[in-house]
């Protein structure tokens, strides 16, 4: 019986190649892999069966990619909360977590299919990734199992309905007869920055309410440059009288400065923010917020993915519950 040594010297390629090319990997060139299909035939060659079954398993690893991490990340537990979920469902299926971390200088390095293949992921759940990040562009037609949280250019993805959540919190500042709101954003080139940013503009537009271009600013996420921002907002549309800040770290920052230059809170200018981090119930006064379930979106994006690597078939969208805070800052 002929063996697949002999299949590689006959077609002029490698044990490798012809090893892929039988299991179907997409990078052997398709003639490549008709010219080893037609020589097997020709060498009533068989593969082991028993070596052939355990190629085609699918692996039981996932891998959790952080991207950009940086050290205010770690204010709101956010990262923990994720992973705490993903573990969790993790065990419950049998299945290994892995953390993996990059940013966009390793990402020109290695591409995400290279990442994939090295660490043998069954699935790879992604956050933090920036639209022009190249994993960002990549995972747009990723063949592997993917979940992203958070990024709406994902084949699928894990987030709280942003639409809805922002609208909430400009109805209550509405309610609280407020009408020159402002909004403190994130970074320009993240896709929450964008949905939370389309969230106030038709938020804003239901209620017939002004959105002059300068009352929109960005702060990279950062509580120092929101606080910087906060001022010069203040300084140029002096009538703001409620500010929506994109994350509670910017919220914060947002409230150190009117507090510095002598505005109350929520009497002259009324703050909310969105993500629900512990230390907002411990300001004065305690921080409005949109509460996001961080753990179930972790649990919720490796539930996806396994069942991606099953064949089911998944939206391409799963909203997860939040929940409004109403504090002493509206």
């Amino acid at each position: 019986m002929a063996t697949i040594k002999e299949v590689a010297k006959r077609a002029g390629v490698s044990i490798t190649t012809v090893s892929r090319a039988l299991n179907n990997y997409s990078d052997v060139n398709v003639t490549t892999k008709q010219n080893i299909l037609n020589i097997c035939r020709e060498l009533n060659y068989t593969p082991n069966s028993l070596a052939r079954n355990l190629a085609l398993k699918q692996s039981k690893v996932i891998g959790f990619l952080f991207s950009d991490i940086k050290e205010t990340d770690m204010n709101g537990n956010i990262i923990f909360r994720l992973l705490l979920g993903a573990r969790a469902q993790c065990d419950a299926q049998g299945y290994e977590l892995i953390m993996l971390f990059t940013n966009k200088k390793e990402q020109e390095k290695k591409s995400l299919e290279q990442l994939y293949k090295e660490r043998n992921l069954g699935g790879i759940v992604l956050y933090g990734l920036k639209t022009t990040d190249p994993y960002g562009r990549e995972m747009v037609n990723f063949p592997y199992p993917c979940v992203a949280i958070d990024m709406a250019n994902a084949p699928v993805t894990v987030c709280t309905n942003n639409d809805l959540a922002v609208e909430e919190i400009i109805n209550l500042f509405y309610a609280r007869g407020k009408r020159h709101i402002g909004m403190i954003n994130g970074a320009f080139d993240a896709e929450v920055s964008h949905a939370r940013e389309s969230g106030y503009i038709r938020a804003m537009r239901k209620k017939n309410l002004e959105i002059p271009r300068k009352n929109i600013r960005y702060a990279d996420f950062f509580k120092e440059k929101a606080y910087e921002e906060t001022k010069t907002l203040l300084e140029d549309c002096p009538n703001i009288d409620a500010i929506f800040a994109a994350s509670d770290l910017m919220a914060i920052g947002v409230m150190d400065a009117l507090q510095d230059m002598g505005q109350r809170i929520p009497e002259d200018v009324a703050v909310a923010g969105i993500d629900g981090i512990q230390v907002g119930a411990y300001l004065k006064p305690a921080l409005t917020t949109v509460l996001q379930d961080f753990k179930e979106m972790g649990r919720r994006a490796v539930s996806l993915l396994i069942d991606i690597q099953a064949g089911k078939q998944v939206g391409y969208i799963e909203y997860v519950d939040y929940q409004l805070l109403e504090r002493g800052s509206v």
